[in-house]
């Protein structure tokens, strides 16, 4: 069991490996942290779905920007503090702000992108990767797939929509998620952003 006074050694070795692009690093503090950060955001959002984008924000940026995660001092207030920033950006937006202030907020968020070509680029060649596999899947498993992460709808919703079980959805999606990640590993594209894309917070 790791005790408080190990925590932060445990942080630090595993941002150590992020820096050095381990997805096994990446993938370990995904699976530490986005439940917690989705909580965070959805109590103050009372949005499931805007709580969901947060997140994927927060570990695409944590996964994008690992060159520096050794500069990070503390990980929990990192990823705090960027779920904060992400929700108040929402709040501005929704708050029918005027467009001269959405437009600063995009050049303080552009500012803080290196390189937003290179970034875009792997974004879309990871997003094709993706596509690929989603369109080798049989056609049921397929629907049931495009069904959930693309449209949004429950697993009851989905049951009830193609007169199937929940269950028989719930097989087809973990059958539908292995099938693809082995798709992206076969073809060596990297696993991290169907990692973060792919992980729903609700069923």
């Amino acid at each position: 069991m790791i005790t408080p006074t190990n925590l932060p050694y445990q942080e630090r070795e595993l941002l150590s490996r992020i820096a050095q692009s381990d997805e096994a690093a990446f993938t370990e503090i995904f699976h530490q942290f986005s439940q917690r950060i989705w909580m965070f955001v959805v109590k103050k959002a009372k949005s499931e779905s805007v709580a969901e984008e947060i997140v994927q924000e927060v570990f695409l940026k944590l996964w994008v920007k690992k060159e520096m995660a050794t500069d990070i001092e503390d990980l929990a207030s990192f990823l705090y503090t960027m779920a904060a920033n992400k929700l108040y950006d929402h709040f501005k937006k929704v708050a029918g702000d005027s467009r001269k202030l959405e437009n600063m907020w995009l050049q303080v968020q552009q500012a803080a992108i290196s390189n937003p070509v290179e970034e875009a680029l792997d974004f879309r060649e990871s997003m094709h990767l993706i596509n690929q596999a989603i369109e080798q899947l049989p056609p049921q498993r397929k629907k049931i797939y495009l069904l959930n992460r693309m449209e949004g709808l429950s697993y009851e919703e989905i049951a009830q929509k193609l007169n199937i079980s929940k269950s028989t959805v719930s097989n087809q999606l973990v059958e539908a998620t292995r099938s693809i990640r082995e798709y992206i590993k076969s073809t060596g594209g990297a696993t991290i952003l169907f990692l973060v894309l792919s992980t729903k917070f609700y069923h």
